[in-house]
């Protein structure tokens, strides 16, 4: 029977786990996978442990300290999983992940179409109508400025996306990828160090690239994604002016300053360091006042 160790890192998101971890076990039945969910708590104190003892004691659950952030939460879980049974497979999802009932069968399917070897990725639709794809991959990236050329605009109507396929990307998205055991043990987990809440998905992505690994996204196994509960500062957020600029300064915001240098140094031309920098402050600052303008404006209802 293969096992599946399915890692979710949580914060003071009680509802949006009760929801995931109802999807997740409720999955349609496959007497070939064992499915072995490892929920990684981290300082919540919103009675969240309290939950996972009450309602799903089948749950394994992991007490991080509270200054694990994401990653290292990940890094912990997985540390767990290999420990308990040894999966052959893990799977990322985060608490706020709403997934449908054949979601699991679908990613297992696509992983035996690949080499076994292969990181396979899942694409992001927002959880608001009309449904919009917030992640579909990146098809290649242009070295001299670092810019990734998705396979579609960010937030591009899911009806004008394939239903299926499976394709390259130079990018991952913590929602949804699936990853076998040995080939994370080869790339050593995550950087928990580098990137310690935002760009460890995407810098596993490289380096697997780097090592001989394919990375593909799949476009049959979608996870919807709670869009606006995301970080503060985002540019489609549209936060306040002073919450925007105060995000370059914080560590763990996917706008942190260093964390982008540490990206572009590690995968980038070091000699054009100068320039990505000012790339990625003129990008960001385009995309918070003219790219996402019109995005809040754009949603309906939300679908739970």
């Amino acid at each position: 029977m293969l096992k599946l160790g399915v890692i979710i890192p949580t914060f003071n998101r009680k509802s949006y786990l009760r929801v995931v971890l109802k999807q997740l076990l409720s999955q349609e039945k496959n007497n070939s996978v064992e499915i072995i969910p490892v929920v990684i708590v981290d300082g919540s104190t919103d009675g969240t442990y309290e939950m996972l003892l009450a309602e799903f004691p089948t749950v394994h659950v992991v007490k991080g300290s509270g200054k694990w952030w994401w990653t290292k939460s990940v890094n912990e879980g997985i540390k767990y999983a290999l420990e308990l049974c040894n999966p052959q497979y893990i799977l990322l999802l985060n608490d706020d992940s709403i997934i449908q009932s054949d979601y699991i069968n679908a990613l297992l399917n696509v992983a035996k179409t690949v080499d076994e070897s292969s990181i396979i990725g899942s694409i992001s639709v927002t959880d608001t109508l009309p449904f919009r794809v917030s992640f579909s991959g990146v098809k290649k990236i242009n070295w001299y400025s670092l810019k990734k050329i998705n396979y579609y605009k960010n937030f591009e109507l899911l009806e004008n996306t394939p239903d299926s396929g499976i394709f390259p990307t130079f990018a991952l998205n913590g929602r949804g990828t699936l990853i076998n055991s040995s080939t994370l043990k080869d790339l050593n987990l995550l950087d928990e160090v580098t990137y310690p809440q935002y760009g460890s998905d995407d810098d596993l992505a490289l380096r697997a690239w780097k090592k001989g690994y394919k990375v593909y996204v799949s476009y049959s196994c979608r996870v919807f994604d709670r869009t606006t509960d995301t970080s503060l500062g985002t540019a489609f957020r549209k936060d306040s002016l002073f919450t925007f600029v105060k995000s370059f300064f914080k560590w763990n915001s996917v706008n942190y300053i260093p964390k982008e240098l540490s990206f572009s140094y590690r995968h980038g031309i070091k000699l054009l360091m100068p320039f990505y920098f000012l790339k990625f402050i003129l990008g960001t600052n385009y995309a918070y006042f003219f790219k996402y303008r019109k995005f809040k404006q754009q949603q309906t209802s939300k679908i739970l």
